[in-house]
């Protein structure tokens, strides 16, 4: 039976994690190696799931603060903008990826659970996510969530081959 743990980001889960990463092109954003570590550096809430010491997947987290908002602003993150014009107290999971040999095994839905316990802890209101309804629908990523009871809160349309579903999830 595989013993799956819970880890914060280690400094040799980075690499493999961004592996991670790049293999989820397009449900998860692309970014460099850089870029995704500061992800992870400047975010309220992160967590591996790892086996034998190799991480399998993770999740990437920020609150509705001061320092986030002046990050997001910085990157120029259209979805975190967007989620905050229309909800105060949240918890953005910004991604979310599991190795492929490791799918349905209830891992992404555990790294979930851990936000949402970190948001409980922390009196924050809501769970909120974008899932890409173009250039293809994120189907997996709709039922996933529609499991966890998220609600759709708004569309937005980028561009005409970009287009999101914002969702939030009432703690």
């Amino acid at each position: 039976m595989n013993e799956f743990y819970y880890s914060p980001f280690k400094e040799n889960f980075l690499e493999q994690c961004h592996n991670i990463n790049e293999e989820n092109v397009p449900e998860v954003g692309s970014r460099s190696l850089d870029d995704f570590k500061e992800l992870v550096d400047k975010s309220d809430f992160s967590l591996c799931v790892a086996e034998d010491n190799s991480p399998l997947g993770y999740i990437i987290c920020f609150q509705n603060n001061k320092n986030t908002n002046e990050y997001m602003d910085k990157i120029g993150h259209k979805n975190y903008t967007e989620i905050r014009k229309r909800i105060d107290s949240f918890l953005y999971v910004d991604r979310v990826a599991i190795d492929v040999k490791y799918r349905n095994k209830k891992l992404g839905s555990n790294l979930y659970y851990k936000a949402i316990d970190f948001a409980k802890k922390n009196s924050i209101a809501n769970l909120a996510a974008e899932i890409n309804l173009l250039p293809r629908i994120n189907t997996s990523s709709l039922n996933f969530h529609k499991k966890l009871e998220f609600v759709e809160i708004d569309k937005i349309k980028y561009a005409d081959d970009y287009e999101v579903s914002l969702q939030k999830m009432i703690i």
